[in-house]
């Protein structure tokens, strides 16, 4: 055990002598086997890795004193999307930030010292003091990107992704009723919704759609996601005014598609926002010397990545 962790050990036992804690001795015996791990685990993780070593605590005990732990600052919890909550050693003087995988709940830790400055300096000129803070992305790791098939079942799509509509499996008749929907092969979609059961809310050409299950099986898809090598990519509607961009691809289908293209809307354009209007919609934009208004929702379908060629 490194000195660190043996001296929190000791800050543990005179702080459970000083408050009167039940079942001390047992509780710093669980304190060395989590200090053990920097994984963030749940109160049943902690009961089989006790087991592992022996001891046989009730699993209620264990989650107890996991949240006397945290209570004393000795751990900490997240509670990440969807997942049971996940505790973690609370290193003193020490922060960091999560990245989440969604396909197999890999948590990557990750510090960013330009990232914690930026955002003290957003809290400075809004006048605010911030305490404390948290950020955590999700998306998939490089493992699950690598391991992904290339074409999956709408169904099988994640939140946020943008997929790119390959193919009906369920004969002309899925064809023609997905046409009156303005769903079409070729369409690149948003998944704004998809919790695994009851319908699944697509975006399309600032429209929502909801499709039951049993038809997002049926319709093949392509995730577009960013090819190694590129530069990242963020909509063109979360751009700041006097912001400059590249236009990386346009979403969306049909006439909306063909109109923001009719416009200039290119792959390699530079772009620059000029000003938002007083509801912060429409966006006035320049591109190719001309001045653009385009809806915050249409803006929302173009890619770009920030900074000029």
């Amino acid at each position: 055990m490194n000195k660190i962790h043996q001296q929190e050990l000791e800050q543990l036992q005179a702080l459970f002598k000083e408050e009167g804690i039940d079942r001390a001795e047992d509780r710093i015996k669980i304190l060395e086997i989590f200090l053990a791990t920097e994984e963030h685990i749940t109160d049943t993780d902690l009961v089989k890795l006790l087991r592992k070593k022996g001891y046989n605590f009730e699993p209620g005990f264990v989650k107890d004193t996991l949240e006397l732990f945290t209570r004393y600052g000795f751990a900490q919890v997240n509670k990440f999307d969807g997942e049971q909550p996940r505790y973690e050693h609370r290193h003193l003087g020490h922060h960091h930030d999560h990245l989440i995988c969604i396909r197999c709940q890999k948590i990557i830790e990750f510090e960013n010292n330009q990232l914690e400055a930026l955002q003290l300096q957003i809290a400075s000129q809004h006048g605010f003091h911030m305490l404390q803070h948290k950020m955590e992305i999700y998306g998939l790791c490089s493992d699950c990107i690598n391991t992904r098939e290339t074409l999956l079942s709408l169904a099988s799509a994640k939140e946020g992704e943008y997929v790119q509509i390959k193919e009906f499996t369920g004969g002309s008749g899925m064809q023609n009723r997905l046409a009156t929907l303005g769903l079409r092969s070729g369409d690149e979609v948003e998944i704004l919704t998809n919790s695994g059961h009851g319908p699944l809310v697509l975006a399309l050409n600032c429209s929502r759609l909801a499709l039951g299950r049993g038809i997002a099986q049926k319709i093949i898809v392509l995730p577009n996601g960013r090819q190694k090598g590129e530069r990242p990519q963020v909509r063109l509607s979360q751009l700041k005014e006097g912001q400059k961009a590249t236009i990386v691809r346009v979403t969306g289908s049909g006439a909306f598609r063909r109109r923001l293209m009719e416009m200039g809307f290119l792959k390699g354009t530079e772009i620059t926002v000029e000003k938002y209007a007083p509801l912060q919609d429409p966006m006035e934009l320049i591109i190719k010397g001309y001045h653009v208004s385009l809806r915050v929702c249409e803006a929302a379908q173009v890619f770009v990545s920030v900074g000029s060629k």
